[in-house]
Formats: C-alpha cells, structure tokens, sequence
C-alpha cells in the first residue's frame, strides 16, 4: 500500500476545503435535504454514470424517474425493466437496470453485500449508495480522487484498483476523527473535495498555475496566487436535486 502519512493527508483536505470555500459538501447538505434523500434515486444515478457525463446522466436519469419513480415501479413493470427503459438507458446499462428491478422488491439494500448483489454495482457505487442514501459513513474514491492523491503524493499509484487506497483513507479518518470534525470534514466529504479538486485543477491535464496547494509531487509550474481554483457553489447542482425526492407542490 503507497504511503500517505497521516497528518499530510489531513493538511492536504484543509488546504483544498479552504480553497474551496462557500462550496456546500455533502455534510451540509444531508444537515438540510437528508430527510428527502432517497436511496433508490441514488443507486439509480450513480448506477447508471460509468463512462457518462454530468450533463447526460442529469437528463438520463430525469427520464427514468419519469418512468420508474420508486423501487416499487421499477420492481413491478410487467413487461421487465430492462425493455420498458430501452431508449432511455443505454444499451450496455440494461443490465443493471433489470439486476435492480429484481433485488429491489424488498426496497434499496442498507447493507454492502446486499448493495453488491446487484449486477453492475461494485464498491464504488455500494459507498455511494451508504453515503449519500443511507447517510452512513462511506468513502466512494472516484478516479478524480485517485489522480489527485497519486500526484500530490507520488504514489505511482496509476490506474490500479482503488480498494486498498480507500481503506486506507478510512483508516487516517477513524483515527484521526477529532482532527477531521474539527475541520468539519466527514468521511464522504473526504471524497467530494478531491474529486472537486479534481474536476477544476487536477483534472488529466493539470492547471498546476491554479492549485491552491502549498506542496504536490508532480507540480509542473509554479502557483500563481492572483489566479483561483474557487467554483461555483452550484456546480453539482443538477445531480445533487436529482437524488433527492421531488419536493412536495
């Protein structure tokens, strides 16, 4: 396993939450949508964003949950899921939507292993389906998360499988708890400011001139301090609704 030392982890999220103020995490957004949080809707967009864009899934998933609004619809389609969400899902996505359909009529699993019977869901999606549905501590390591710590730390990490790298983040985090709250930092928040980070500077081709960071293995160019690495504070908005249920009329 490469190594993070534990307290360079924890500079590394401060100096990136700092960077990145007024940005509403997950934390404080489950503080105001957590009672509308519906763990079917996030299965269903995070199940169906492998290899689709922000923009495409938002509309995508829009359309499902025309069709399908609850796990009781989707469970109870005579003609079988998979072929009544034809032309709304890809054709490669058909699977996981009849493999749903099947284990979803007892409701959304709250649990790993019931999470991973589904077809098409792997450790990824079952710790986004736990933190962002359930409100449970889970850490999903998106690939942005991976490219940022492999660089910043060097790890040589590359392209390998992020299990041991997401144990190890959640390992740092139980241990250095109080350290984290005091930044107000959860576990899946230790997710959304490196795939943040990810998705503004440290994206495949680095903007190295904008990293707020003080210190990175693979920087290219110096930091320019009057550019900035803030965002919109709406960013993840379209999603972010999505996954919540429809606010009562």
């Amino acid at each position: 396993m490469p190594s993070i030392p534990d307290h360079q982890l924890l500079r590394l999220l401060a100096e990136l939450k700092a960077a990145y103020h007024g940005f509403a995490w997950e934390s404080e957004m489950w503080v105001r949508h957590g009672h509308r949080r519906s763990p079917y809707r996030v299965l269903v967009l995070f199940g169906l964003s492998a290899r689709t864009r922000d923009a495409l899934l938002s509309e995508m998933c829009r359309r499902f949950f025309q069709r399908f609004p609850d796990a009781e619809a989707l469970s109870e389609t005579k003609d079988g899921a998979a072929g009544d969400a034809w032309g709304i899902v890809r054709a490669g996505q058909l699977p996981i939507v009849a493999s749903m359909a099947k284990e979803l009529k007892s409701g959304v699993p709250r649990d790993r292993e019931g999470l991973l019977r589904i077809n098409g869901v792997g450790d990824k999606i079952a710790e986004c389906v736990l933190a962002y549905g359930w409100g449970e501590d889970a850490l999903p390591l998106d690939a942005n998360c991976v490219r940022v710590l492999d660089r910043v730390f060097g790890l040589g990490w590359g392209k390998k499988q992020p299990a041991p790298l997401r144990e190890h983040l959640k390992c740092v985090y139980r241990k250095l708890y109080r350290e984290f709250a005091d930044l107000f930092i959860s576990m899946v928040d230790v997710h959304e400011v490196l795939r943040l980070h990810g998705q503004v500077c440290c994206t495949r081709t680095p903007e190295c001139a904008r990293c707020p960071l003080s210190e990175c293995k693979s920087r290219r160019m110096p930091r320019d301090v009057e550019k900035s690495a803030e965002v919109s504070a709406g960013m993840w908005e379209n999603w972010r609704e999505l996954i919540n249920e429809p606010a009562a009329v």
